[in-house]
């Protein structure tokens, strides 16, 4: 069950259900992004834990041996794609939350 959304309603990634499921997309995006896996709890509204068993079914589907890896791994395959990527960098949500903890604030890349 997802608990929170980040992005629209009918909005559709590129990718979704090709390997990985919008969730797992969306989370191995964060990761490229480079958000930690509690911030990436606080975007969901999620547990820990949760985030962490949703990694761990990530690198299993991807056969990758850590997050780094997975990143890897997605971009090779172009899982991760640049349209993706900013649409969910650019949601609402995602500007609401970088606004509220800084993240990125320094930063220019979006």
């Amino acid at each position: 069950m997802r608990n929170h959304e980040i992005l629209p309603e009918g909005i559709i990634l590129e990718n979704e259900k090709n390997i990985l499921s919008r969730r797992e997309l969306e989370i191995i995006i964060l990761v490229a992004a480079g958000f930690e896996n509690n911030q990436i709890a606080k975007i969901f509204k999620v547990t820990l834990s949760t985030v962490k068993k949703q990694l761990e079914k990530i690198y299993e589907k991807l056969h990758a041996k850590n997050r780094a890896n997975a990143v890897f791994i997605a971009c090779n395959h172009n899982l991760i794609s640049l349209n993706d990527f900013n649409l969910i960098m650019k949601s609402s949500e995602m500007i609401d939350f970088i606004a509220k903890c800084g993240f990125y604030l320094k930063r220019k890349y979006y």
